[in-house]
């Protein structure tokens, strides 16, 4: 089992290979992370995703959320996630339980101050097995229209790009997507570019 977290300031921190694995031949990325071996992560053909909302994500966002969601699976032309509603047995903080989910984290460590959310991602092989969400709402103030300050971001934007994570994307740098690791203040980048339609391709 192979553990990643993408802190959406700083590049996936990975885990070590599985050595028990045979490699195949290496995969170009396409935009994706990757195994030991080279082979993109992926969920495969083991879609829709259900990613569950746990009650601690504030009800008023529900619909950015949803839009969110829409962005990919419009993009894709398939149901890639679907929301459903928390199980009685969700912990408070995302935790490798095999369910997906999303959270918003109020109690969130100073020490990750600057990072607006986090996904970490289990997988064995290639294959992803969780996925979970956690945003920061210690930190920062979002919006959905206009800010209020230069400061405020903007929410569905960082939704889009984490759910990208869950699909098994990683941080891009050297083409327009909404997989860029940093998203200033005030910045709206919600709209799916080429080269993100392109990495849908690959997987899915």
């Amino acid at each position: 089992m192979i553990v990643g977290l993408v802190a959406c300031e700083k590049a996936p921190i990975l885990g070590p290979g599985d050595n028990k694995v045979l490699a195949s031949q290496a995969e170009p990325d396409c935009g994706y992370l990757q195994n030991a071996y080279g082979q993109r992560v992926s969920w495969k053909g083991r879609i829709p995703i259900n990613l569950q909302v746990h009650e601690s994500y504030p009800s008023e966002f529900q619909n950015t959320l949803e839009s969110a969601v829409h962005h990919w699976n419009e993009s894709a032309g398939l149901t890639l996630i679907q929301l459903i509603k928390s199980s009685d047995g969700l912990s408070a903080t995302a935790g490798k339980n095999l369910l997906n989910s999303i959270h918003w984290i109020t109690e969130w460590p100073e020490t990750r101050s600057n990072t607006q959310a986090l996904t970490s991602l289990h997988w064995t092989k290639n294959l992803i097995t969780e996925a979970d969400i956690s945003i920061n709402g210690r930190h920062f103030t979002y919006f959905i229209d206009e800010p209020r300050t230069p400061a405020d971001v903007h929410l569905e934007s960082l939704l889009i790009h984490e759910l990208g994570h869950v699909l098994g994307l990683k941080h891009r740098s050297s083409v327009p997507s909404v997989m860029w690791s940093v998203l200033n203040g005030g910045i709206k980048r919600q709209v799916l570019t080429a080269a993100d339609k392109e990495t849908l391709k690959c997987e899915y």
